[in-house]
This record gives C-alpha cells, sequence and structure tokens, in this order.
C-alpha cells in the first residue's frame, strides 16, 4: 500500500515536469482531445456497449517500433483466438498513427492511461480484459498491482532487457522486485535476455526464450529486387544513381553522415542519400544542415516528379521499412552514438548490405550473428564510416553477398510471432479451466456446508 502511495505522488511529481514535452505531443497528435481523454481513462459512452460480454486481451505497444514488432503477432492471434478482441495501445501519437491500421471489428486502438490508480482503475473497469500483454519491457507499478488485485495475468512478450537497462533495475531492487513479482510470464527474445529477467527474481520457469517477433514482418517475400524499378523512380533515381539510406539515425549522427556523404561523392558523383530519423520531428533542422553542407535537399512528404534531390529527409511514417528495397547501402542508426543501435532486420529483408558502428548493444544478438556470418559489416569509430561506405560502394558483388548473407541469417529466425501467440493462448485457456475449477470447488464447499448446516 505504502508502495503505491509513493509511486502514485511521483507519477504527479514527474507529470509536472514532463508536461511541457506532455503538451508537445498534444500537438503531434491527429486527435489533441482522444488523446487527453484517454489517457485519463475516459472514454464515449458507446464503448461501453461495445466491449460487453466480449473476452479481451489488452496488447500494450508504446511507440513505432513497439506497433510495428507486434504486426504479424496481431494477424497470428486473430487466426487462432477467434472469441477474443485485442485493445491495443500506445504511449505516443507517432505510435498510435501506426496502430490505427489494425483497426477492425476485431482490434480496437486507443491511448494507453496513465499510470495512476484511479485512471488505471477506470481502464480496466471498461475492457475487462481476461489478459494484459505488454510488449518488449514495459513496467507499470499501478497497472501490475491493480491487475494483480483484480486476478488479470500480465506477461511481457518479446520480452528485451539490455545489460544497461538490467544493471539500472538492480539498483532499486526493494522498489523493483516486488512488481517483477507481479508479472505472470515473460516471453524473451533470446536467452541472453531470458537470463536478464530471472536475474531480476522473476521465477526462472516463467521466463521463455520465444524469439524476435521483429524477425516476423508482415509481406515477407525475401525478393529484394520486387517493384524495385518502380520504386526507384518514384523517388526520382536513375538507374546509375547509388542508394545509401541512412536509418533510424539520433543526434550526433546525422552530422557525421552528411559529412561522410559529401566526401563520398567525390569519388561516386551519382551518390545520393535518404537520411530517415528515428524522430521525424527533428526534419526541419536535419534539412537546414544538408543545405550548410552545399547539398540540395528536400523532405519526402513534398516529392514532386523529376530528379531526386542530393539528400531526401524522410518525414513520413511508415516509408522507411519499404524503401529499404532501393538501397545500395544501408546504414543503421543510433550505433556511432551510445545508443544501443536501431534493429537491422528491414533491410536484411531486402537482402540488402548493412553497415553499422560499435554501440549495438540494444540487438547485440542479431548483430553478433550479422557481422560473424558477412552479413554486416561493423565500423569501430565515426572517422572509418565514408572509408567503410566507399569500399562497399565500390564493389557490387560484396554489396549483393552481404545481403544475400543477411537475408538467409534472420529467414532462419522467423516464427516468434506464432509460437508466442500459440503459447499464450494454452496459457489464458489453462488458467480459464483452473478458474472454472476453482469456482466448481467453491459451490462444492458452498453446497457441503449449506447441507451441514441442515442436518445439523
Amino acid at each position: 500500500m505504502l508502495r503505491t502511495v509513493l509511486y502514485n505522488l511521483a507519477f504527479t511529481g514527474f507529470a509536472v515536469v514532463y508536461a511541457p514535452v506532455f503538451l508537445m505531443k498534444l500537438r503531434q497528435a491527429e486527435d489533441p482531445r482522444a488523446l487527453w481523454r484517454e489517457r485519463r481513462g475516459i472514454f464515449p459512452a458507446d464503448w461501453a456497449a461495445k466491449f460487453q460480454g466480449k473476452k479481451v486481451v489488452w496488447l500494450h505497444a508504446v511507440s513505432v517500433g513497439e506497433v510495428m514488432a507486434v504486426e504479424q503477432f496481431i494477424v497470428e492471434w486473430l487466426a487462432a483466438s477467434p472469441d477474443y478482441d485485442l485493445v491495443l495501445t500506445t504511449v505516443t501519437p507517432t505510435g498510435q498513427k501506426i496502430a490505427k491500421k489494425f483497426v477492425s471489428d476485431r482490434v480496437h486502438v486507443c491511448y494507453f492511461p496513465f499510470d495512476l490508480t484511479p485512471v488505471v482503475k477506470r481502464f480496466l473497469d471498461l475492457f475487462k480484459p481476461a489478459g494484459i500483454l505488454l510488449v518488449e519491457t514495459e513496467i507499470w507499478p499501478n497497472l501490475l498491482t491493480e491487475a494483480k488485485n483484480r486476478e488479470i495475468p500480465v506477461g511481457v512478450i518479446n520480452g528485451r532487457l539490455s545489460e544497461r537497462s538490467f544493471k539500472r533495475y538492480r539498483i532499486f531492487p526493494w522498489l523493483f522486485k516486488p512488481l517483477w513479482g507481479k508479472l505472470d510470464f515473460v516471453l524473451a527474445q533470446s536467452e541472453e535476455d531470458a537470463v536478464r529477467f530471472r536475474g531480476l527474481g522473476i521465477a526462472a520457469e516463467s521466463v521463455r526464450d520465444m524469439g524476435n517477433m521483429k524477425f516476423d514482418n508482415v509481406n515477407w517475400d525475401g525478393e529484394s529486387g520486387a517493384d524495385e524499378g518502380g520504386l526507384r523512380q518514384a523517388w526520382g533515381y536513375s538507374t546509375e544513381d547509388l542508394v545509401w539510406i541512412a536509418g533510424s539515425t539520433h543526434p550526433g549522427e546525422e552530422d557525421m553522415i552528411v559529412k561522410a556523404f559529401k566526401t563520398l561523392r567525390g569519388q561516386f558523383p551519382k551518390l545520393k542519400l535518404i537520411l530517415a530519423p528515428r524522430h521525424i520531428e527533428r526534419v526541419q533542422g536535419l534539412l537546414k544542415q544538408t543545405g550548410q553542407e552545399g547539398l540540395s535537399g528536400a523532405l519526402s512528404s513534398l516529392k514532386k516528379e523529376g530528379p531526386a534531390p542530393d539528400v531526401w529527409v524522410l518525414d513520413q511514417l511508415g516509408v522507411l521499412r519499404n524503401l529499404y528495397r532501393i538501397a545500395d547501402l544501408v546504414f543503421m542508426g543510433g550505433s556511432l552514438i551510445p545508443h544501443g543501435g536501431q534493429n537491422p532486420i528491414e533491410p536484411a529483408r531486402f537482402g540488402k548490405a548493412v553497415l553499422h558502428g560499435p554501440h549495438v548493444f540494444n540487438f547485440h544478438k542479431i548483430y553478433h550473428q550479422l557481422d560473424h556470418d558477412g552479413g554486416a559489416l561493423r565500423i569501430s569509430a565515426p572517422d572509418e564510416l565514408s572509408s567503410a561506405a566507399a569500399e562497399l560502394l565500390a564493389t557490387e558483388g560484396r554489396r549483393h553477398d552481404m545481403g544475400q548473407r543477411a537475408f538467409q541469417i534472420i529467414n532462419r529466425l522467423r516464427g516468434a510471432s506464432k509460437r508466442q501467440a500459440g503459447w499464450i493462448l494454452t496459457f489464458l485457456s489453462g488458467r480459464r479451466s483452473h478458474e472454472r475449477i476453482k469456482q466448481h470447488g467453491k459451490h462444492e464447499e458452498l453446497f457441503s456446508t449449506s447441507g451441514r448446516g441442515q442436518t445439523a
């Protein structure tokens, strides 16, 4: 009880500090009123009737990356469990925008509630979920506590826990350990993640290595050349152009990339760059930066017919994953700085050569395999970027070979979405059977007690 009070006070204090950022998020939202209303657990009156008598599973994916990770999971879940509806929540407006494409008569999308006890209670009162699935590592104390009080099972799916996060959680064991104990299961991306979750005090039998859902992108066809010509033409590239995509970049990296690109243009005059920042609200600053380097640049949303500029700055959600088709070389962001890297699966599934920096601890397993088997090239420092890129751009055969190796590696690792969906359905079915047995036992006990009373 004391922990709940303290957390509510801490969350309220954090909310005051976070208010300017939240106001910015409101401006980014397509429907600011819905964001503000739903995050307080307030919904239109007709939502109560919509869920009357339905069995619901609540799936929470905080932002764009997590939503995209569960795309195939949603497909598998809907096919395997026709009795359940899904409520899909996000925290960010960008995540909400991507999540909306899943809306159907069985998938309902809204914002995640503020983790304050009264708000969480309103949310659970409305949806009455049979289970709660948190994508990757989403730990919300009041949600976990209230779910436990209501005997609603909560599990982490596609669980990921970096070494840095693991160490951070262990700094305050008295605060976090009781929360980990409220989780009913963790389906981890890898055995390394599973070991870390167990190291936090989660029961060993509750943690399983089930693989990474991000290997299961929908519309996987393995045909790296499919529609590539038409897509290149639509983006203004000629057959002679070399296209370098820098995907999911972070502050501190773009300056290195743009400077390396400018250097490479001396050796490869037909080289073009697509700069795709992880957070699109930064695009105006990046566009200005390209101009300061003497390069022509434009926002992708303003694309018109005609030749492509030196640099497209990508300011559209959901475009990059398919755009990797036309890349001759891909650099994965978040790796030249100590961010931990971004996921290389999307370019690898199109058979593209991947270049990355040394900081990839968030995706250590896949990068280790790619590097070891020749599906990617790791540089140790930013000053190696232009020379490594030049080496790959000059040798089409090597790029092709790297791309094929990358595709083969990730193709072997598919299937986690189906495995996790099947496991969760079995878990929920078993839990329902246990509850029926328990209720039957209570009924027999009541009947027996009543009978003894009458006999007496």
